[in-house]
């Protein structure tokens, strides 16, 4: 293991480990990159790699947001071991956003290595938690890695998402979650539905990612904001689900006229879906996160039970004292 040698390298790292070189979420020149999932940040480089390496959903992902690269993909099944360069890689589910894998390493040593990409430790109503494997070596996300960070039970926030939806439909307002189009905005779309309320989307983004949940076998119901107009929605009570409001609005001049559009924007209550909404509880946000918490993020590398771990992205630094506090030995990679 002494061998092994970790770096950043653009959106993502590069991993050497005797006559092996593999990327994970960035491209690196004549490197087969293994890609987790399809959010941009992980995605910035990867024009630079030999080919990559991911899940069909990941692949179709791409797709619906404009994202596909010219680059040779070969699709990894769940459940199923791929031989890469002479290493055993397995895909597990890392219930961050629709495809989303961390990738479980077995080199012919023995040495086990998980690289996590994002994931996220409990269930939501459209992904299903990660599930920890053994190994040598954990390479995880730190995104919420600082003991502040905390988030109520999921369960909890889709009532405070269903209860402001309520509370300014009862007003006369028209509620608006803010929500990024692949994974948050399928989920906050689900809670809405679930909840009884009709739901407007406000991107093409979202309804095109919608589609590939869809096509793996997670239907939801909404309206594309171009047929709002021909559906009846804007005569209901309804709530808005956007990834962008400025395009959202944009579009609802085109088809509606900007005095139209205007006034309903000032109908409008927007609120943020994200994990950093917790600094704004119940005032402009709702903390539905795709990432683990703090407290999951400790009990993921526990059962694990790695000899050492290697900690990137948000507060990598931090989460790496706290673990070594904990007894683990840890090496941020910034």
């Amino acid at each position: 293991m002494s061998a092994l040698r970790l770096d950043k390298r653009g959106s993502g790292l590069l991993l050497e480990y005797r006559k092996v070189r593999l990327a994970f979420d960035t491209g690196v020149p004549e490197v087969t990159t293994l890609l987790s999932h399809a959010h941009t940040d992980h995605t910035t480089n990867l024009f630079s790699a030999r080919d990559f390496v991911a899940t069909a959903e990941t692949q179709d992902a791409l797709l619906a947001r404009n994202e596909a690269s010219l680059l040779q993909a070969t699709t990894i099944e769940w459940g199923r071991d791929l031989d890469l360069d002479g290493v055993r890689v397995t895909a597990l589910n890392a219930g961050h956003v629709i495809g989303s894998a961390m990738f479980l390493l077995e080199f012919d040593d023995g040495l086990r290595v998980l690289y996590t990409g994002d994931y996220n430790v409990v269930d939501s109503v459209v992904h299903h938690a990660a599930e920890p494997a053994a190994a040598d070596v954990l390479v995880t996300e730190a995104t919420y890695g600082s003991p502040e960070w905390v988030f109520p039970e999921r369960a909890k926030v889709h009532s405070m998402i269903l209860e402001a939806a309520r509370r300014e439909l009862d007003r006369g307002m028209i509620p608006l979650f803010k929500a990024y189009s692949l994974g948050k905005a399928q989920e906050a779309i689900a809670v809405l539905e679930e909840g009884g309320f009709e739901v407007l989307t406000g991107n093409r983004v979202i309804d095109e990612v919608s589609k590939v949940y869809a096509s793996h076998g997670t239907r939801l119901t909404y309206t594309p904001i171009e047929r709002a107009r021909q559906a009846g929605v804007l005569e209901r009570d309804y709530a808005i689900v956007s990834s962008s409001v400025s395009n959202t609005f944009a579009s609802l001049a085109r088809i509606l006229g900007e005095q139209t559009a205007n006034e309903i924007r000032n109908m409008t209550s927007s609120f943020n879906l994200s994990g950093w909404a917790l600094r704004e509880l119940n005032n402009s946000g709702f903390p539905l996160s795709a990432h683990s918490d703090f407290p999951g993020l400790m009990d993921f590398v526990q059962a694990v039970n790695p000899r050492i771990v290697y900690c990137f992205a948000g507060n990598a630094r931090r989460f790496c004292g706290e673990l070594a506090h904990a007894g683990v030995s840890a090496v941020p990679l910034e």
